[in-house]
Formats: structure tokens, sequence, C-alpha cells
């Protein structure tokens, strides 16, 4: 493959990417338009180095896409959409030997790695936990909070290993009985220690 088929094929990915997230912005708002807002300047990138090389720039045949029905799914898909566009950056690298293009293709695929799939899986998943029934959220937190009093019995009787605090420390997550457990965990954990300084 050439650095002009490689530069078209990458334009095309963004293209899509941007059509996408331009309508899902439209219709949902957050998380897109803060995706949205950053693919205009990877299509700029693009043309040009598209540019420089004297190839003409194609026009985005995607304007018109269309969205899956729910907002679940359409993070669904844009989830999905990022990761082939890492393989497909995954493909072009291998078999580009221009370094500007090469640069370019890593930032683009490194954006969809550490940015734009971590956004829309925290999303997604901030999603599926306020759809869940409330009865299996209580049951939930009420468990949760069951092993807090074992754990901090064990911290309290100096049984609790480094490894059982990580473990149940991993089970928290973000939600609001997770934020909560986690900072009075914290503050009996920060007592334990003065008291065991005192002594």
């Amino acid at each position: 493959m050439t650095t002009q088929e490689n530069l078209t094929q990458a334009l095309d990915n963004e293209y899509k990417s941007y059509s996408f997230y331009a309508n899902a912005s439209k219709t949902f708002g957050f998380p897109f338009n803060q995706i949205f807002s950053t693919k205009l300047q990877d299509i700029n990138a693009l043309n040009l180095h598209l540019t420089s090389l004297n190839i003409p720039i194609p026009t985005n045949p995607y304007i018109n896409t269309i969205l899956p029905n729910t907002l679940e799914e359409t993070l669904q898909n844009a989830i999905s959409n990022e990761n082939t566009g890492i393989t497909l950056y995954n493909t072009l690298i291998t078999q580009e030997t221009d370094m500007r293009a090469l640069d370019t293709f890593y930032l683009l695929q490194a954006a969809s790695f550490n940015h734009h799939i971590p956004t829309l899986q925290n999303f997604l998943y901030g999603l599926r936990q306020n759809n869940k029934n409330p009865l299996e959220q209580i049951h939930q937190g009420k468990a949760l909070l069951d092993e807090t009093g074992t754990i901090i019995t064990q911290l309290q009787n100096g049984n609790l290993s480094q490894g059982e605090l990580e473990g149940f420390l991993n089970k928290l997550n973000y939600s609001l009985i997770g934020g909560i457990i986690l900072g009075a965990f914290g503050a009996i954990i920060l007592n334990e220690f003065l008291n065991r300084e005192k002594e």
C-alpha cells in the first residue's frame, strides 16, 4: 500500500467517525459532543498530509449516518467503531514508511485507545448502573456494607492482609454508595493507624 492509499483509508475512517459523532451529539449530547470536537482536528491533520503530497482530498460520503434507536446502542456502536479504527491503524502503521504519516496514525490510534473508548465505556457503565432495578441496587449496597463491616473488624483485630484489603477496595466503584463507603472506610483506616502510632 502507498502512503496515499494509507492516508485515504485513514481519512475515510475519520470521516465516518466524524459523521457518527456529529449526529450523536445532536441527538444525545454528552459524551459524544466531547469526542466530536476532536474529530475535525483529526481530519485536518490527514488533509494536511494529502495536500503536501498533492493528493486530491475526497469528500465525506457519510454525512447522513443513521444512529441506533437508543443511547445505549449508540454508545455500544461508538465503542465498536473506535475498536475498528484501532485495528485499521494497526494495519496502516505496519505498512507505512512516511514518518509524518506514521506519527499521525499513532496519535489517532492513541486518542481512541486512551481517551475515546474509556470515555464511552465509563458513560455506558454509568448508564447501565442508573438503569438497574432499585431493589437490586439496594441488595448490592447492603452486601457491600456487610462486607465493609467484616473488613473493618479484621482491620481492628490486626487480621487483615494487604491482599484482602486490595481485593475489597477493587470492588468499590464510583457509584454513590462506593464513594460513601470508601470515604468512611478511609477515615476508619486512618484512625486505626493513628491509634497504633500512639500505642
